[in-house]
């Protein structure tokens, strides 16, 4: 009777032996209970983010690059999981760094597009418009050129991406003139802009009063321009407007309607970009 009793308990037995010692195995492999703080790492280069995580037995991970002219060359600009979030120990924590040097793009055709059309593809893929240039052609505002550091450049040409693209466009035969826009109120990058649908370009920015950061001057707002607003002169199609900023902002604000390309362009032009 003995005998059958331990023959029937101890399978029983050494099973839940096993099974407790499994338990514990995997509670100790899984390091059950044990949390790594992911630190911010934004900022911070790739081997300052190694030697960081690597205290905390994490380790770091490169899944994709960006470029920005704004942050350090080879800095982390974007992390997961998050800072502050806890994970288990020997997690990888995947990065985004910011590029040495901006990606390589193919330069677009702008030639025969518009003005409006060529700004839009230049803006999507990443370039910029650095002069707008007027030569006779009967096209007004095709663009019939494009430059780069004042050479032409061809279609599917390589050119990193940022870079500004100078666009040749036609003034028309007897050489079209535009009424002078209100910048007053505007930034710097709402400027841009509207010279930009105005077919104007921007000349000396002759002051910024009281910017005494990058972040002032981005803030800083049109006080004064030359020449003046008129809706009654009209000056050559490319000219320039010379512009004074200012970072008291108090009181000035554009007209509501200022970005409305229908302010800066003929029924006739915008017939032509639809």
């Amino acid at each position: 009777m003995r005998n059958s009793l331990i023959r029937f308990l101890l399978p029983l037995l050494v099973a839940g032996a096993l099974l407790l010692g499994g338990w514990f195995w995997l509670r100790t492999y899984t390091k059950h209970g044990v949390a790594m703080r992911v630190p911010d790492l934004k900022g911070l280069s790739l081997e300052e983010a190694q030697s960081m995580l690597h205290a905390r037995e994490l380790s770091a991970l490169v899944i994709d690059s960006v470029y920005s002219d704004e942050l350090p060359k080879g800095s982390i600009v974007d992390q997961d999981p998050d800072a502050g979030l806890e994970v288990k120990p020997g997690r990888k924590v995947y990065v985004v760094l910011n590029a040495n040097q901006p990606k390589m793009i193919d330069m677009p055709r702008l030639v025969d597009l518009s003005k409006r059309q060529a700004i839009s593809v230049l803006d999507i893929i990443g370039l910029k418009v650095q002069e707008l240039q007027y030569k006779p052609d009967p096209c007004v505002d095709c663009v019939i050129g494009q430059l780069y550091k004042g050479q032409p450049i061809a279609a599917d040409a390589r050119i990193r991406r940022g870079e500004s693209i100078t666009l040749v466009l036609g003034s028309g035969d007897k050489g079209e003139r535009v009424p002078i826009p209100d910048l007053v109120g505007l930034t710097n990058a709402e400027v841009a802009m509207v010279l930009n649908m105005a077919s104007l370009n921007l000349g000396i920015l002759v002051e910024c009063k009281d910017c005494n950061t990058p972040s002032d001057s981005t803030l800083a707002r049109v006080r004064r321009q030359s020449p003046p607003a008129s809706t009654n002169d009209r000056i050559a199609l490319g000219s320039t407007i010379d512009i004074w900023l200012t970072a008291d902002t108090t009181g000035l604000r554009p007209n509501a309607d200022w970005n409305d390309p229908a302010r800066y362009l003929g029924k006739d032009s915008l017939d032509d970009d639809l």
